[in-house]
């Protein structure tokens, strides 16, 4: 259950980091991540992520209502975090773990500008690009944090549409001694909502 919750909980520290309009200067484009980064908190969106790392290749989906209401799964498991509870299924039925492991999934999902501004060491703008056949703008930012005792750093590459939402992000990173790649593609919709399991 580790080894999910481990791969579940960096996935979602890659979604988590964000940027915007490129600048003319690093701190600029440090601002402009942080800017980003408020207005996805804002947001219900949903997200499909790929990460590979050795031979391992983990595809899962998060649902996010606000970064307090959680639906994510991957082959392996799904879990549902709510301020009023965590539920997780491994089979078919939905169990509440007898140790809440929510503080888990949530300690790798910053909750505020702060946490961004922590873990963001360096910020450059990539510049107009496409991706998809659609005009993106592209924003290239470097993190370096400790969670739960576990050092980890990425070099992440963000596009964003003309609204300035993230719609694709690639993310090489290192955790504990292992490399990871990874890709996230984003819908953003307002009528996502995540509720308890029944």
């Amino acid at each position: 259950m580790w080894m999910c919750l481990r791969r579940l909980s960096t996935s979602a520290l890659l979604c988590g980091f964000v940027s915007v309009l490129g600048t003319a200067s690093a701190a600029d484009a440090r601002e402009d991540v942080f800017r980003a980064y408020q207005k996805m908190m804002d947001s219900r969106f949903a997200v499909d992520i790929n990460t590979v790392s050795g031979s391992d290749t983990i595809r899962s989906h998060g649902d996010y209502d606000t970064v307090e209401r959680i639906h994510f799964k991957n082959d392996k498991m799904e879990m549902v975090v709510l301020p009023e509870g965590t539920w997780m299924r491994t089979g078919n039925e939905w169990t509440k773990p007898p140790v809440d492991t929510s503080g888990m999934v949530k300690q790798f999902i910053p909750k505020s500008v702060d946490d961004i501004r922590a873990a963001t060491k360096s910020a450059s703008d990539g510049g107009a690009t496409t991706w998809n056949g659609l005009p993106v703008h592209a924003l290239v930012y470097d993190v370096d944090t400790t969670i739960m005792g576990i050092h980890v750093t990425s070099t992440n590459k963000i596009f964003l549409n003309a609204a300035g939402q993230i719609v694709h992000a690639e993310s090489d990173g290192e955790a504990m001694g292992r490399k990871s790649h990874t890709t996230q593609d984003i819908r953003y919709d307002d009528s996502l909502r995540v509720v308890a399991p029944k």
